[in-house]
């Protein structure tokens, strides 16, 4: 009986230490199939402020990231960063990003992180769920068909430039101009001369106190424009962001909001991107009240208009 007993005291023993070990070590991603070759997954740890250096637990590497990497999955390793990157991570401390080797003169081999975005688990999962739906949508469209005057918003969910997830939700009770740039547009006449146009209208729409007037720029370039990129887009412009949010997503979902909305856009091997552009105006209730296409839109005649986005 006492043999018995040491037995089962044991066995209880070791299941608790299984568990304790399986609950430690949940998040360390060993198999790395949701990883490109050189991301990483893992969450921010520490850093000093100002630094040019983080601490991060590793949870995940890719297939190609390094081996002096890759080894110390579970625990802490240091990479170089950027302080926008560094910023985003500090908000939204579960992330995965991209690993660039690099050197530095006093150290010599080193890492950098970049390209960083949130990956908590349940945001996630209704970040992907309402996407989903976005794919679901865009397959029901025709050929040829696109979401105009009197169309309601499809469903879709973006990363703002703060990390957070927005969704359609952020239309609701406000008059919002939507629109399409990226953050590596040249073309003076284009991005450039949109987003100038967007801070006068936003200042203006303050200035005369128009209520509940909201933007929103959502990214053709999402490969590049991180939401830290966005971060440092919307800081260089000087827009409000109590108002104004810039949106980003994966490809897929990207290219499903270009085909609803019928924009048109080409990479090019030099990094710019040949695209249309289109300019709406969203009432409280997600439907499209006014849009006009290409560059030469006004910002007096969206000032009129955004007085009355919320009773359209």
């Amino acid at each position: 009986m006492k043999v018995c007993r040491l037995i089962d005291v044991r066995l209880a023993a070791a299941i608790c230490f299984f568990l304790l070990v399986a609950c430690g070590d949940e998040n360390v991603n060993r198999g790395n199939s949701s990883l490109a070759d050189l991301e990483i997954r893992g969450k921010f740890s520490a850093a000093e402020d100002n630094s040019s250096e983080v601490e991060v637990i590793l949870w995940g590497a890719g297939n190609k990231v390094a081996p002096e990497i890759s080894s110390k999955l579970g625990k802490t390793f240091k990479f170089g960063i950027q302080p926008n990157e560094l910023a985003l991570i500090r908000r939204k401390p579960i992330f995965r990003g991209s690993v660039q080797e690099t050197l530095v003169p006093s150290v010599g081999k080193a890492y950098l992180l970049h390209n960083l975005w949130p990956d908590d688990r349940g945001a996630s999962i209704r970040f992907d769920n309402v996407n989903r739906l976005l794919r679901r949508d865009t397959l029901s469209l025709g050929d040829g068909m696109i979401r105009t005057v009197g169309d309601q918003l499809p469903p879709f969910a973006l990363y703002d430039q703060d990390g957070e997830i927005i969704t359609t939700d952020y239309f609701d009770g406000s008059s919002t101009v939507l629109n399409f740039i990226f953050t590596r547009c040249s073309v003076p006449e284009m991005c450039p001369a949109s987003m100038m146009k967007l801070k006068k209208l936003q200042a203006l729409a303050e200035k005369t106190k128009i209520k509940h007037a909201r933007f929103l720029s959502i990214t053709l370039d999402p490969l590049f424009d991180s939401p830290a990129v966005l971060k440092q887009y919307a800081e260089a412009y000087g827009v409000n962001e109590g108002s104004f949010r810039f949106g980003t997503a994966g490809k897929s979902v990207i290219d499903d909001l270009t085909r609803q909305f019928g924009l048109l856009r080409k990479n090019h091997e030099t990094l710019t991107i040949e695209h249309t552009m289109r300019t709406l105006l969203i009432n409280s209730r997600r439907q499209i009240i006014y849009q006009v296409p290409g560059k030469s839109w006004s910002v007096e005649d969206f000032l009129s208009r955004l007085s009355e986005g919320t009773q359209g």
